[in-house]
Parts: C-alpha cells; sequence; structure tokens
C-alpha cells in the first residue's frame, strides 16, 4: 500500500490474458471493466474467446493448463491501478505494445507508472511462474521485485464464471467473475487479502541432507539429459519461476535449505541427471511441464521421481548397504558436513591428483599464476575409501564467486606430472562423494562356501516378502538379515538378489528347485534364473571393487575348462564356476546367461600411428581434450617421430566406450601438419 494524495492505492490484479496472437497483462478493476468489457464484446464478435477457461493467462500458443509449455512469447500489455478504498474510482488503463518496445523496456515501463509498494494480483499462477519469469531468462535480464511476488486471487477458490458451465465463457464473464472476487474478498477480509503474498525465489540455497529426514514424493522431480558441466544453479535456472528447496535440514551446525541433488555414476561422475524437490505439488506439476524444454543447447527430460530417490542422491547413500551395516553409516559423514558448513560462496571438485598430493600443493597450485587464488581457511577436503586409500579426488572451497571462477581458469593445469580436472561442485555432491568411498565396505563373510544364492530378472517391484514366498520352502534356511536387494548407482533396483543360506546344501537345494521358476508381482510373470554362489561373489557385486592398476589386462577365459568333459553337461544344479576372482558387470546388468563378464571398467587404449616428428605427449593429450567426457588418462610414446620414420603412442581411456568415442570423434583428423591413423585395441 502507497500513500497518494491522502489515499491509500495498491497495484492489485496483474492478470495475464492471451486473446489470439495478443498477451494482455491486465490490471482489473472497477475503473476499467467498462472499457474491457466493450473490448471483450468485439472480440466475442469475432470468435476469438470459445472454449475460454478460468485461466486469465494467454498465450499465442497452448494456454490453460498446458501454458508455458510451448514458451510462447508476450505481445501486448495492458494495466490499470486499483484504490482500494475506492474500487469504483476510475483510472486510465495504459496499453504497451512488447512487439515493438521490446519485453524488458514493456516490464521497465510498467515498474515506473506504479508506486513502489504495489502488488499484483492474478487468477493462478501459471502467468507468473510458467510465463513471466522463463521469458525473462531467455531475453537475458532480471526481474525486479514488483514481478518476484504476487496474491493469486483463485487460491483455494478458483474462478468459475456461470457461463462456463454452457462450453463457452466470454471476456465479460471472466473479468465479471474477478471483480466479484475482489470485491468479496476486501470486503470479508480487508487488507488483510494483500498479505497472502506468494514468492518466487530467484535464489538457490544448498543443503545438508540427513538420510533420516522424510520428503513427500508428489514434490520431487528427476530431470535427465543435463549437460555435463551443468551445476544445481543451471538446474535452477531451467526451472525459474518455481520455488526449489522449501524444506529445511538441520545440521548440528546450522539450518540449511536445498533441493537439487546432483546423481553420480558408479565412477562418481555426474551421469546428466539430477533430482529436483519443490516448494509444493502445485509447482511440482508445472516443473513436470517443462518436458524438453531446452537448458543451453540440449533438451531436458522430467519425470516424476519418490522421495527417498531423493534422500538417497542427496545424503550420499547411492550404494546398497546390507542392513547389518546401516547404523554404522546413517547420516552424513561429520568430515564432510563440517566442510560443507563453512561458509564459502563456491566448491570446486578436482579430480587426477596425485595420491600422495598435500593440502599446501594444492593451495600452492591455486595460488600461483597471474590468477592465482586464495583457498578459505579448512576449504580443502580430500576423498578417501573406507581403508583410508585416497582416490585422487578432493573438493576445495573459496570464499567468493570471483575467486572461484578464477579457480576453474586453471582447468588442465599439473601438479607434478599430472594434469589436474576442475569442476564446480555442490554440496550435495561433496556429500554423495564421500559417503560412496565410505561406505564401499565389505561384508564380512567366509568366502570359501557357496552358501549364498543369485537371484536374476526379479520384477523392480519385487521386495523381501517376494522373495521370500518365492523360494516356498526353502526360505526356511535364509539366515537372519540374509536377503541382500542389489541396487544401481541411481539407487533403483536392479533386478538382482543375493541370499544367505544356512549350509551349502540349503543353497545347492534353493537353487535347483527355484532356477526358473516364475515369479508373478500383480500382472507381471517373470521367470527367475536363481545361481549357488559364495560370499566373494557377492562381496564383488555389493562393493564394485575400482580398476586394478594393470595398464594392459591380459586376456582370459570367461569359463574355466572342466578336467572331465562329460562333467559340462551332467550337473543338475547351477553354479559359477571361479577359476580366478570374477567380476561382475554394472548393474542392471544385461539380460544374459552366464553372469560372469569381463572388468566394467576395463580401460580403452587406442593406438595412434603417423605421427610427424615434433608431436609430444601433451599436444596428444590436448588433441583427445575437445571433449572433457572423454579425456585421455594418460600417453606412452612407443616411437618419437623422425625424418625417416612416423612416431607412434598408445592412448589410454577410462573405458572402452570412451576410448570409442574418441575414436568417432577424431577420424579422418589431423594431429600437427600430417593426418594420423586411430585404431582401438583390444585386451
Amino acid at each position: 500500500l502507497v500513500p497518494v494524495g491522502g489515499e491509500q492505492y495498491v497495484a492489485s490484479s496483474t492478470d495475464f490474458i492471451f486473446i489470439g496472437l495478443v498477451l494482455t497483462v491486465d490490471v482489473i478493476g472497477s475503473s476499467c471493466i467498462e472499457k474491457i468489457h466493450a473490448w471483450g464484446r468485439g472480440l466475442d464478435a469475432l470468435n476469438l474467446l470459445r472454449n475460454h477457461n478460468q485461466e486469465h493467462c494467454w498465450t499465442s500458443g497452448l494456454n490453460g493448463l498446458d501454458q508455458g509449455t510451448d514458451c510462447s512469447p508476450l505481445l501486448h500489455i495492458a494495466y490499470t491501478l486499483i484504490d482500494i478504498k475506492n474500487l469504483h474510482k476510475e483510472e486510465p488503463v495504459e496499453e504497451i505494445d512488447v512487439k515493438s518496445l521490446g519485453l524488458q523496456a514493456s516490464l521497465q515501463k510498467v515498474e515506473n507508472s506504479v508506486p513502489d509498494d504495489s502488488i499484483l494480483v492474478t487468477n493462478g499462477i501459471n502467468g507468473i511462474r510458467q510465463v513471466l519469469h522463463p521469458l525473462a531468462l531467455r531475453s537475458s535480464f532480471k526481474l525486479s521485485p514488483l514481478f518476484c511476488s504476487f496474491i493469486n486471487v483463485s487460491r483455494g477458490e478458483p474462478l468459475r464464471p456461470n457461463s462456463v458451465r454452457d462450453g463457452a465463457c466470454s471476456l465479460d464473464d471472466e473479468l465479471a467473475a474477478i471483480c466479484e472476487r475482489i470485491r468479496i474478498l476486501i470486503a470479508r477480509e480487508g487488507d488483510n487479502v494483500f498479505k497472502k503474498v506468494e514468492e518466487v525465489r530467484t535464489e538457490l540455497r544448498n543443503a545438508i541432507c540427513w538420510k533420516e529426514s522424510e520428503v513427500d514424493s508428489a514434490v520431487v522431480v528427476r530431470a535427465r539429459g543435463l549437460p555435463w558441466q551443468a551445476t544445481d544453479h543451471d538446474i535452477a535456472q531451467f526451472f525459474v519461476g518455481l520455488n526449489i528447496a522449501p524444506c529445511v535440514f538441520a545440521s548440528f551446525l546450522t539450518h540449511h535449505r536445498g533441493g537439487v541433488a546432483l546423481c553420480l555414476s558408479a565412477e562418481g561422475r555426474r551421469n546428466g541427471e539430477a533430482l529436483v524437490r519443490f516448494e509444493d505439488s502445485e509447482q511440482r506439476e508445472l516443473a513436470l511441464k517443462r518436458h524438453r524444454h531446452f537448458l543451453h543447447n540440449r533438451y531436458i527430460e522430467v519425470y516424476r521421481a519418490a522421495g527417498d530417490e531423493f534422500l538417497q542422491v542427496a545424503a550420499g547413500g547411492q550404494l546398497y548397504m546390507p542392513p547389518r551395516f546401516s547404523g554404522f553409516f546413517s547420516g552424513s559423514n561429520s568430515e564432510a558436513v563440517r566442510f560443507v558448513s563453512r561458509g564459502g560462496a563456491m566448491i570446486v571438485r578436482m579430480r587426477g591428483l596425485p595420491y600422495d598430493c598435500t593440502e599446501t600443493q594444492i593451495r600452492d597450485f591455486f595460488a600461483s599464476g597471474e590468477n592465482g587464488c586464495k583457498v578459505m581457511d579448512g576449504g580443502v577436503l580430500f576423498v578417501n575409501k573406507g581403508d583410508g586409500r585416497p582416490t585422487g579426488d578432493a573438493f576445495v572451497m573459496f570464499e567468493d564467486e570471483a575467486t572461484g571462477q578464477r579457480a576453474l581458469m586453471k582447468h588442465k593445469h599439473t601438479i607434478g606430472s599430472r594434469y589436474i580436472e576442475l569442476f564446480r561442485s555442490t554440496q550435495a555432491e561433496v556429500q554423495q562423494v564421500v559417503n560412496r568411498n565410505l561406505e564401499n565396505v565389505h561384508v564380512t563373510v567366509q568366502g570359501n562356501r557357496k552358501d549364498c544364492i543369485r537371484l536374476r530378472g526379479l520384477p523392480y517391484e519385487a521386495h523381501v516378502e517376494n522373495i521370500v514366498e518365492f523360494l516356498g520352502d526353502a526360505a526356511r534356511h535364509i539366515v537372519f538379515q540374509g536377503v541382500h536387494m542389489v541396487y544401481n548407482a541411481q539407487g533403483h533396483p536392479s533386478g538382482e538378489a543375493f541370499i544367505q543360506m544356512d549350509s551349502e546344501i540349503s543353497a545347492a537345494t534353493a537353487a535347483a528347485i527355484a532356477h526358473n521358476k516364475y515369479m508373478q508381482i500383480g500382472k507381471k510373470q517373470r521367470y527367475i534364473e536363481v545361481f549357488q554362489c559364495s560370499p566373494e561373489d557377492m562381496n564383488l557385486v555389493i562393493t564394485n571393487p575400482p580398476l586394478p592398476p594393470q595398464l594392459v589386462l591380459p586376456p582370459r577365459p570367461l569359463y574355466s575348462q572342466p578336467a572331465n568333459p562329460a562333467a559340462a553337461v551332467t550337473g543338475m544344479v547351477p553354479t559359477l564356476i571361479t577359476p580366478f576372482t570374477p567380476v561382475y558387470w554394472p548393474y542392471p546388468s544385461p539380460p544374459v546367461s552366464p553372469n560372469v563378464y569381463p572388468l566394467p571398467s576395463q580401460p580403452g587404449l587406442v593406438l595412434i600411428t603417423g605421427l610427424c616428428p615434433n608431436i609430444t605427449p601433451q599436444d596428444i593429450l590436448a588433441y583427445f581434450h575437445s571433449n572433457p567426457e572423454i579425456a585421455a588418462e594418460s600417453v606412452q610414446m612407443l616411437r618419437w617421430g623422425s625424418a625417416q620414420c612416423a612416431g607412434e603412442a598408445l592412448v589410454r581411456f577410462r573405458s572402452r566406450i570412451d576410448a570409442e568415442r574418441a575414436l568417432a570423434e577424431h577420424v579422418g583428423t589431423q594431429l600437427g601438419a600430417a593426418p594420423i591413423n586411430l585404431s582401438l585395441i583390444h585386451t
């Protein structure tokens, strides 16, 4: 409310009315009803208002419940002021042609013509949240506070003009209904009507999230297809206009808000997905309507997600932990909590550190050079495995955004002989990475007995009760808390489970009886593969062992050759034959048998021939760094180039998939002054 000439005024009912190809931002009041009624009657005569609903925001594209899903532009704005002390006092109606003036200039003109403390009043939330804020972001300007708060007069009781029952609603009926609602609310509640202000939060606040927290599934979405470099702030911009992170998670140090959790792969790298929590289910539904909208040059898929999925990712519990160990690792690691609670403005993740790297080396790394910057006191957190061994990762915190941006400019600089990768990170990612490594412990059971069974092909809806029912009488021999469901890196069921039996005989009997039997849950009927296995096999799946240090792994057979050829076909009980330590495919595993596969993280090797004499290993690394997602890890010069013969080099990638992608992206290209030949080495 603003005193003007001794009277109180309020800018109310800024409603968005899209008619045909014209968007009208209309401040409804008794002073402009007759003018708009006349306009509406003329439009009715042109048959432009058929199938109109209670939503008062129209675009040049989709409207109603789908408004904002097609990113249609604003073309026209009309507004006026209402004096709440004199609803019948006329104020002039201002009209702006947005198409000729531009959106930013048009909104600035609206802001300059209304009192400083004016309040917008809308019929519904789509116009503000789904249209105005996304359009402003795409036009690269920030909206003023005037457009970041509003009152929704249809909150709790939607506006439904009488003519809606007849299948068509005219503009006269719509405006009359809005005007009548304003009169009723002011008569009933007075100035309290204008205290029911809804805020559009424009800042994202990170959180410390506990696994013991509860999250309503009705407010969570999963975003897929994110660029690899996308941060939580990029995701917040994608959902601009919608309130993220309404909840409060309490740590022993402070209270935080947070609602964006970036998903990590089994190797601790971002996998292009994120879970986002909104203020309420209404805004979650608006978020779902941004399915296949664009972030930078990538379209993003948006799906519903469950609250426990958000907690698993945000609290760092993406790996399955057997029940007997769950008490030791509940909640966030205290070291990670202390680190993220220091209050820095930016966190940077370092990857590829030497295993003997110290905090002093990291501080010197960022302080050196022309873009030198200072790390916060206590702002270095090394990531170690559960047994204390370093992983080569660390998180570094900086006091302000500018310092953090200077730090990121040192991407691909070196510490010793190792080049270091730098990425902007989040508090949630710190928790995920630290907890993932701490929880990667082995189940402490003896591995020289085949007293376990492994179930494959389970429906994703299967629970422990379904498995017990499936095994029938054999379930009597399951040890206490002996059913271990296997989950993938995103916390989803993989369709597999391990069961500890009380003896090898019980395991063999259960495998023989239940193998290839059908499990039915609801209308789904799946046949289940059951194999006898050892606790070592179970450990390998649950703990997902890291890549061994060998540069080239020698080939070896998937199966052992039996001493007696007849034994290959006479066995009645399916078992795993393991002359070497078996390693399983990352889950969910492919639906084929048998169930022993090569190493999941086996490196990919590419041979380069035809190198010029002046080519160095640094040139080769830079050649493959055009796409950071498939950056080379190391280069071994097999033969240096000379005037008599071309050089050769062997390049190692994180995985065979990365090597194949690098080969596809660089085939037929040049390194130096001459074309080179690339070939994949099969190991």
